[in-house]
């Protein structure tokens, strides 16, 4: 089994490089013309399977009465972002291993997802429910989840509270300094597209004992801006205001193709809000006074007509199909997801990944980034040589051949 995978990866990858457009002269290129594989969820370490036996159950129920709640809108919405309700609810949907994020970056990842919990004054999330009930039946041999790091005070970084909670880098200041070591390590590289997922509430107010979830305050969204500017460093970025430069808005910008050019965003990064559900007014906050983003260090997820939309969200490439193209072609920064909580890897289905890849989306997301997968078949979505290849949606891409150098 293990032979035929790699020989499936093997094949893949030649098609891949056989087909992957290159531009002849890169300092043509804009960073919005360029394609870049990376993860979701990139920080996820698997949960002890004694504690996810404890809140798979309750979680699932949960959820199901949450979507008998929907209104038709937002179920349909919900569908088109989760179309895969595979056989074993939560449980089924956390089977994914990710390497440490160093690993992903060396490997050619040029963009991770980190999910984000305001923890000001810190133990927010160190003692977790179903670690307690376990601890309390004797079970002395948990799987290590940096509990001493989730005492001190400051951003957090983990999936679900009291579920999904182990972590390769739990803290947030914690995940930028692997990015600026591993950026000082590798002058020069492309740019690197990281999403940041603020993560809304948590179970206690349906689970007895579950950790409350300190709340998304201009305090919060202070201190996601301050770690990046303090770590990373300003230098190393590409903020809104470097494309909004003289436009009237940040939407206006990325639709007049206001992006940097591919050879001056080397060796920097661009931060991106993920926004859940969609709930624009949690972001209030980080709007205050900026209604492009002015002076702030992170794109936002927008929805055309924004002032601050010039990333958007089209995770479902199969679901209206075009709809990415035109976005991509518009000027909009796109992130869309090769595959979506383990149902194409389970079936060995290439049919989202490779519409992704052919929508354009600039930045692909994969629970399957390295080969051979958890499941023993040929499924991964491996990066681009080099770290990206041209885009052939937006781009004018001459010869077949490597993408990259």
């Amino acid at each position: 089994m293990r032979r035929k995978a790699v020989q499936a990866r093997l094949v893949w990858v030649a098609a891949a490089l056989a087909a992957a457009p290159v531009l002849a002269d890169e300092s043509a290129l804009r960073i919005n013309q360029i394609q870049v594989i990376g993860t979701h969820n990139s920080y996820a370490l698997p949960p002890d399977p004694r504690a996810l036996d404890l809140m798979a159950p309750r979680v699932d129920a949960l959820f199901e009465a949450m979507r008998e709640r929907m209104t038709p809108a937002m179920r349909a919405s919900f569908e088109e972002e989760h179309p895969n309700r595979v056989e074993g609810g939560i449980r089924a949907s956390l089977d994914y291993i990710h390497p440490p994020i160093e690993a992903q970056l060396r490997a050619g990842a040029r963009s991770l997802e980190l999910d984000l919990f305001p923890d000001p004054e810190g133990g927010l999330y160190a003692d977790p429910l179903p670690y307690r009930e376990l601890r309390a039946r004797g079970v002395k041999d948990l799987a290590p989840f940096h509990g001493a790091e989730l005492r001190e005070p400051g951003l957090k970084v983990f999936h679900m509270a009291d579920v999904d909670f182990r972590s390769s880098c739990p803290r947030f200041r914690d995940c930028l300094r692997i990015l600026r070591a591993w950026s000082d390590a590798n002058p020069g590289h492309a740019p690197l597209f990281i999403l940041l997922e603020p993560k809304w509430g948590g179970l206690d107010q349906a689970i007895p004992g579950a950790a409350k979830v300190a709340p998304w305050d201009a305090a919060a969204f202070a201190e996601v801006d301050r770690s990046i500017l303090e770590i990373i460093g300003r230098d190393r970025l590409v903020t809104p205001d470097d494309v909004r430069g003289r436009h009237r808005t940040l939407e206006a910008a990325a639709r007049a193709g206001a992006w940097p050019r591919l050879a001056e965003a080397r060796g920097r990064m661009l931060f991106l809000f993920i926004v859940p559900g969609r709930n624009f007014e949690a972001f209030r906050p980080y709007f205050a006074g900026a209604p492009s983003l002015e002076g702030r260090v992170a794109f936002v997820q927008g929805e055309p007509g924004m002032a601050h939309a010039a990333f958007v969200m089209v995770d479902n490439a199969l679901a209206r199909p075009g709809r990415i193209g035109e976005l991509v072609r518009q000027g909009y920064l796109v992130r869309s997801r090769a595959d979506i909580d383990t149902g194409e890897v389970r079936a060995n289905d290439t049919t989202r990944r490779d519409a992704t890849i052919a929508s354009g989306a600039q930045i692909i997301h994969t629970d399957y980034l390295l080969a051979p997968n958890i499941f023993g078949n040929g499924y991964q979505v491996p990066p681009f040589p080099g770290g990206f290849r041209c885009n052939p949606v937006n781009a004018r891409c001459d010869v077949p051949g490597d993408a990259t150098r």
